[in-house]
């Protein structure tokens, strides 16, 4: 069983990153917990400290950052003035990094390539072949990267290092674009030598200034996960690699990432995300202490010696795991990664020592009985929100938001975020044949009955916390009664909306009536829904209400009617 060595924070909300007091509170969190590494996640953040100044005229072989500067001062006013603010960032950056480094935390950045600055096509024209950029030239490989990392280095000596997606379609160029670069170069591209020319491109200044590479995996299927697998194989053996605790994203439902323990001699961290991109926001809380003890424990086995805890998303700005109730996630994680036998209730009475949460006055047998209701409330919040965000283990919300469109989640969790993909016994999943729809529908009941108890019993009495702490969980629970309620009825709403179009409306597939029944029953409940929802107190908080949007309740609602109306058209069916 491997050691958690590597133990980082990941910062994902560019708001945070930027912010020193926001910093300075995780700095207190990872000195307290016993962690090491902050990690800044933001798709060309090196770009807000480099230039590159070699691509705007610079001789490419400066002594310090500010060398590479004086070289282009006047190139940048003509030609990237933003590129001006750069020297007061990296000022910025160097002092996190030197607050971090007497907490004992390295600050890392993770980032996205091919990223760049629109000047360097300026400086190599022939990047553009037929009105897009084309990827395969050996100048990314030859000059850019090897450049670009050198004065990033220049300009922050201490930076631990880079965690770096190779390929990905969320970078600006990516080898994706192969399939709209139509050259004679592109055609002919081995994918495994593409990436061996972009990994050992970074690697050299990384290589020559002592800094940790670590590349990321961000697979969509088993095919390019070979394919990545074969090139980082081929790589140097000091290169680390991260992968997310579940293949393609951050899915609880999905199993474990088959490529860890497929890299030796590399090491191997993973990626786990504490507050919840797909399943809630926090907004509804979702306490995973289960999954992330077996998950880090599989890791263990496989290799693994680091993680890195992402608390929260570029989607979301100015809300963190900090903001709400699945903080106990981080708390969790760094517990478990140092002793995966801590009791829970040790877990939860750190979280709510640490967060300031308990009264003060609490005697020993009321503070005993606080963390165990406590745990025993949070602990049942994760079986619900898996019947709630999830159908048949696959994913159904848009990053936690509810879908536009019933057709939006057949692309969204059935093709775009394929569970099949990684477990084919789940290949008819969204079948919609009466028997798996009544299954789809009884997760969805039992998931609102559960919150209903729950929400009840959190509103019924203070368990012993603060008055902020009780409001601030009431609130969330009183949240996650609305959320699951919504859920189930968008389920419904898909359901019956495929079963009309694909087979007959007239069927009578569940609750003693015809899908047709169904269907039209739903339309009603769902603006039912809506009118009670734009009358709660979460319609005009942020970010509440971009989780139960009533724009989305009203968007899908209207899709279920055209469907409904479809069905009339075309079968005749009132």
């Amino acid at each position: 069983m491997e050691k958690y060595t590597f133990r980082a924070m990941e910062l994902h909300d560019s708001t945070q990153i930027w912010n020193l007091d926001e910093i300075r509170k995780r700095l207190d969190f990872m000195v307290k917990n016993h962690m090491n590494a902050l990690v800044f996640h933001e798709p060309g953040i090196e770009d807000k400290i480099v230039f590159p100044a070699k691509f705007l005229g610079g001789s490419g072989e400066p002594d310090s950052y500010y060398d590479a500067f004086l070289e282009v001062d006047h190139a940048i006013l003509y030609h990237a003035l933003r590129e001006n603010l750069n020297l007061n960032r990296r000022d910025y950056m160097n002092h996190v990094i030197r607050e971090a480094k007497e907490a004992g935390v390295q600050i890392f950045f993770e980032n996205k390539e091919l990223w760049f600055s629109d000047f360097i096509l300026k400086y190599k024209k022939e990047l553009m072949q037929d009105g897009v950029i084309c990827p395969s030239d050996p100048f990314w490989y030859e000059e850019f990267l090897p450049y670009k990392y050198k004065e990033l280095f220049l300009a922050l000596p201490d930076l631990g290092g880079i965690v770096c997606s190779i390929g990905t379609g969320e970078a600006r160029l990516a080898i994706s674009n192969t399939f709209a670069c139509g050259c004679e170069r592109c055609r002919h591209l081995d994918p495994v030598e593409w990436y061996k020319n972009m990994i050992m491109a970074m690697y050299k200044p990384f290589h020559e200034a002592g800094k940790k590479l670590i590349i990321r995996d961000f697979i969509y299927t088993k095919e390019e996960q070979e394919r990545f697998k074969t090139a980082f194989n081929a790589m140097p053996e000091d290169i680390v690699l991260s992968l997310k605790n579940t293949p393609h994203d951050f899915y609880p439902t999905f199993p474990d990432n088959p490529l860890m323990g497929q890299v030796d001699p590399h090491p191997q961290i993973t990626e786990y995300d504490v507050n919840g991109q797909f399943f809630g926001w926090g907004a509804q809380p979702s306490a995973m202490l289960k999954d992330i003890r077996r998950r880090l424990k599989y890791g263990s086995e496989h290799h693994v010696t680091g993680f890195l805890a992402r608390t929260d998303w570029e989607g979301v700005q100015d809300w963190t795991c900090f903001d709400n109730l699945n903080m106990v996630n981080l708390y969790a994680i760094a517990a478990y990664a140092e002793n995966e036998n801590v009791r829970e209730e040790e877990i939860y009475l750190k979280w709510l020592q640490g967060e300031h949460m308990l009264q003060e006055d609490l005697l020993p047998g009321e503070l005993k009985r606080c963390v165990e209701d406590v745990a025993e409330i949070m602990n049942a919040t994760w079986p619900i929100v898996e019947k709630t965000n999830f159908v048949n283990g696959c994913l159904f919300s848009n990053d936690s938001c509810m879908h536009l469109t019933p057709e939006q989640f057949t692309f969204i969790g059935g093709t775009h975020h394929s569970l099949s993909e990684w477990d084919p016994e789940k290949k008819d999943a969204l079948a919609m044949t009466p028997e798996n729809i009544r299954s789809i529908l009884a997760d969805k009941d039992e998931a609102r009955l559960r919150c209903e108890e729950l929400a009840d019993r959190v509103a019924g009495r203070n368990m012993g916390l603060t008055e902020k702490a009780y409001e601030q969980m009431r609130e969330h629970f009183e949240f996650m009664r609305w959320y699951v309620r919504g859920f189930r009825l968008t389920a419904r709403g898909y359901c019956f909306g495929r079963y009309v179009t694909e087979a007959d409306p007239q069927d009578v597939i569940a609750e003693g009536r015809t899908a047709a029944q169904l269907l039209n029953e739903t339309i009603r409940e769902m603006e039912e829904y809506r009118e009670a929802l734009i009358k709660t107190d979460f319609i005009g908080r942020y970010p509440f209400d971009a989780q139960l949007n009533p724009e989305r309740v009203l968007f899908y609602t209207n899709a279920l009617k055209r469907m409904a109306r479809e069905m009339c058209e075309e079968r005749g069916v009132i």
